[in-house]
């Protein structure tokens, strides 16, 4: 990968705070990548898979967003037993379900803590319906939690109101004909405020993302084009009422490993808009999208903006695949350095404008026995 940037001598606020995890933020010299990555091993028998692995994870219907679980970071340790692949439901319909729990995790005082989930698709003509059930456990030296707890708190809930939560549900209608995918995901974080139980504010934060994409246009059936809407703003009574913020709790590390997250790459408090257009066949794609984010939305004025320009192509032959992405990054208030002042007065303060450009180039190879 090359990258071009420079380094300004200011004081960032979101250092180490939620947003000093966004996935733009560069890596500190502190981070060492896993030594093996996507290893591990699985068993599978009669429609049923299990296995321990730190593989990629990805669920949800968004190709740009997961708001619950997605490899924008590297694949952490976990556990799993589900389901090996779809399996058949009764009237041509078809179920996938997973139910994992990670090794422990580090978090930044040096306590443990666990992610537990279980996640349920069903598709059944051109719908696939989708709900999952997140829970980060542990992380508090005086409360002792281990791993057998973390395997069993989505059933017993044990502890339950110390504990993050997210319930996440979304509805996909595909038209093979047309080519045409639309989807609404929805989420609804669930956290505790000054030792009150979470369940009294539950209802006053969602997150969601809204997409479409449509393979075949202006008649070429391997032009595409699409867009995805993902919105994390807090709720909007935030401001009278307390309201759960995504990926905030820095026991959690603002849900991330490694100085990157695995949920929505926006961040807590964060909108982010994506359209791309592009072609693809079998051999090869050229992809151009445009992405507009904000971050820190009611967490400061002005917020930090992103603006990205991207090209994503590849070109495969046989087992090897050569794929190639540049990204051309703007900042405006980058770091929330900027106040209302620079906004009124169309000014920016030194270090606020940032730009980048990244090229990355990637050659893989299957190989067969």
């Amino acid at each position: 990968m090359i990258s071009d940037r420079k380094q300004y001598e200011i004081s960032i606020p979101h250092k180490e705070n939620e947003f000093s995890v966004l996935n733009d933020v560069p890596m500190g010299a502190s981070y060492q990548s896993n030594q093996f990555r996507n290893t591990g091993i699985q068993f599978r028998y009669n429609g049923v898979s299990a296995g321990l692995g730190n593989w990629d994870q990805w669920w949800g219907p968004g190709i740009h967003n997961s708001i619950v679980l997605s490899n924008n970071t590297e694949g952490f340790y976990h556990y799993y037993v589900g389901t090996a692949g779809y399996q058949p439901l009764m009237n041509n319909g078809s179920y996938n379900f997973k139910y994992m729990v990670s090794d422990e995790i580090q978090n930044r005082a040096g306590d443990d803590y666990y992610f537990s989930a279980w996640f349920l698709n069903i598709k059944y003509n051109i719908l696939e319906f989708g709900m999952s059930r997140t829970v980060l456990s542990g992380g508090y030296r005086d409360l002792p939690w281990s791993f057998s707890d973390a395997v069993s708190v989505l059933i017993d809930n044990k502890n339950r109101k110390y504990w993050d939560t997210i319930n996440e549900y979304y509805l996909l209608a595909h038209f093979p004909d047309s080519g045409l995918e639309v989807f609404l995901d929805i989420g609804f974080p669930n956290r505790s405020y000054a030792g009150k139980d979470p369940e009294v504010f539950s209802d006053h934060a969602m997150g969601s993302n809204l997409g479409l994409r449509k393979q075949g246009a202006f008649g070429s059936d391997k032009l595409l084009f699409g867009f995805e809407y993902t919105r994390l703003v807090q709720g909007i009574y935030y401001n009278v009422l307390p309201t759960p913020n995504w990926y905030d709790n820095i026991k959690y590390n603002y849900s991330s490993v490694k100085g990157r997250r695995w949920a929505a790459h926006s961040g807590a408090d964060s909108d982010d808009f994506l359209v791309f257009m592009g072609y693809k066949d079998e051999y090869k794609s050229f992809i151009y999208g445009l992405n507009y984010e904000r971050h820190g939305v009611t967490y400061h004025f002005p917020p930090e903006v992103k603006f990205e320009s991207r090209i994503n192509a590849s070109y495969s032959s046989g087992n090897t695949t050569v794929h190639l992405v540049y990204e051309n990054e703007y900042f405006e208030h980058y770091g929330f350095v900027d106040v209302n002042r620079n906004v009124w007065d169309e000014t920016f303060e030194p270090g606020s404008l940032q730009r980048t450009h990244t090229l990355l180039i990637s050659l893989q190879h299957t190989l067969s026995f």
